[in-house]
């Protein structure tokens, strides 16, 4: 094992890079190999207020995320074979474009509300034990200063390890859906986060907006996928079409938490 003060890595299978601060990625792409990245377009990457929001995605109606993303096998450059959730070519493009993979996230918070609260966050990105990834919400946010363990925030929480667990771009993708099941989450990443930072962090009500740190954290990883041209997308399920994220986050409240807030960065999974 190397460490230093920052990051550990650990010489295992799947090999994890614990710290938000040294991507490592593969040259991954998805069959067909891809075209050069797409530019940021402000119909669906807008930096509006300060802050960098997503989109939402419209899906076909009455059909579940396993239906409109079978999991299959995509192209390495590597010869490394690996699972993703991917677009049905039948949705190809009315729905979507084809370099189009989705992650289920989900948070759980036992005890809810109350000062014994213990939060867990999970996103599963395919059908194999290194694709579920889960892990306890931290006490401290990405400044440093102690949160109370809530449903919400664990919620958000989700969607920034997801997204942070490697630069998806990297593999040729153009668009990740993020399925959740959680209003809180898609309504804010899409439309209430910009009207937050233009009152000044304030809901409607005048009061503070809530978890602004992990929100502030989200805008930014949103800002690095649109200039790199990868669309981010949000979609919102019934809880039951996200089951696999579901336990995946209750059974990770039961996890012993890091006080300080990290990221795992993952490769060849």
């Amino acid at each position: 094992t190397l460490s230093n003060s920052r990051t550990s890595i650990h010489r295992s299978r799947p090999l994890m890079v614990h710290g938000f601060h040294f991507p490592v990625l593969l040259p991954f792409a998805p069959c067909p190999s891809p075209k050069p990245s797409r530019t940021p377009n402000l119909s669906w990457a807008t930096e509006s207020n300060g802050v960098w929001t997503g989109t939402r995605f419209e899906a076909p109606a009455h059909a579940a995320p396993d239906f409109v993303f079978p999991v299959r096998p995509i192209n390495t450059l590597s010869s490394l074979v690996v699972e993703r959730f991917c677009i049905r070519r039948r949705f190809v493009p009315a729905i979507s474009p084809l370099k189009t993979m989705m992650i289920y996230t989900d948070g759980a918070c036992a005890s809810n509300g109350l000062a014994s609260a213990r939060a867990g966050f999970a996103f599963v990105f395919n059908l194999s034990p290194a694709g579920n990834n889960s892990g306890a919400v931290e006490q401290k946010g990405p400044g440093g200063q102690v949160h109370p363990h809530t449903s919400n925030r664990a919620e958000l929480r989700a969607v920034i390890a997801a997204l942070s667990f490697r630069g998806w771009w990297g593999e040729g993708w153009t668009r990740v859906v993020i399925v959740t099941d959680s209003e809180y989450v898609s309504e804010g990443a899409t439309i209430r986060m910009r009207n937050w930072a233009r009152r000044g962090w304030r809901t409607s009500a005048g009061s503070p907006a809530a978890n602004r740190d992990l929100w502030e954290a989200l805008s930014d990883i949103l800002g690095g996928y649109a200039r790199s041209g990868c669309e981010i997308s949000f979609w919102r399920v019934p809880r039951k079409w996200n089951t696999l994220a579901d336990a995946a986050a209750k059974a990770a409240t039961e996890l012993e938490g890091s006080g300080e807030y990290t990221n795992t960065l993952g490769i060849l999974v």
